[in-house]
């Protein structure tokens, strides 16, 4: 009896990766389907981005973010449709979504720095506007600005 067993229990331990592999392929047409209509979507949203049709390019990234939660990409070009169109803070929140799952991208990064560093210009222009010329505010302001405006990434938000 204890020999049955123990060949019951052989022979369940050879065929365990067999039917492991049968179940992984099981799911597999689902997942292909899946990941097919996420690649497709992708495509799309990328075409409207690049056709600069923003609204659609918007919808379809965020539904991505909502089908691939974890998909820090998807997150760093929905930033980008923010950055584009002025969208700042909601920038600097894809953008934060994208690093917070992939915190090596240094495109996302550089991407954060800069819309930061629009942000920070305009506090500052808004800071001088409200300011006394004898404030230090605005003395402080008009020199920072005076060094961002230099810089490519404000120069082309300036021409806004």
């Amino acid at each position: 009896m204890a020999g049955g067993c123990r060949m019951k229990s052989f022979i369940t331990l050879l065929l365990l990766p067999l039917y492991l592999t049968l179940a992984g392929c099981a799911a597999t047409p689902e997942k292909v389907g899946a990941t097919d209509e996420l690649t497709l979507m992708h495509r799309e949203a990328q075409a409207a981005f690049d056709q600069r049709d923003d609204v659609r390019a918007e919808l379809l990234y965020k539904k991505l973010t909502t089908l691939s939660k974890q998909d820090s990409e998807t997150w760093l070009r929905l930033g980008n449709i923010y950055a584009r169109t002025n969208n700042h803070q909601q920038a600097v929140e894809a953008y934060r979504q994208s690093l917070s799952i992939n915190d090596t991208d240094p495109r996302t990064w550089n991407n954060l720095g800069i819309v930061m560093l629009r942000q920070s210009w305009h506090a500052l222009v808004r800071a001088k506007q409200i300011s006394m010329p004898n404030d230090a505010a605005f003395m402080n302001s008009a020199d920072i600005i005076e060094v961002l405006e230099r810089l490519p990434a404000i120069m082309s938000e300036k021409a806004k």
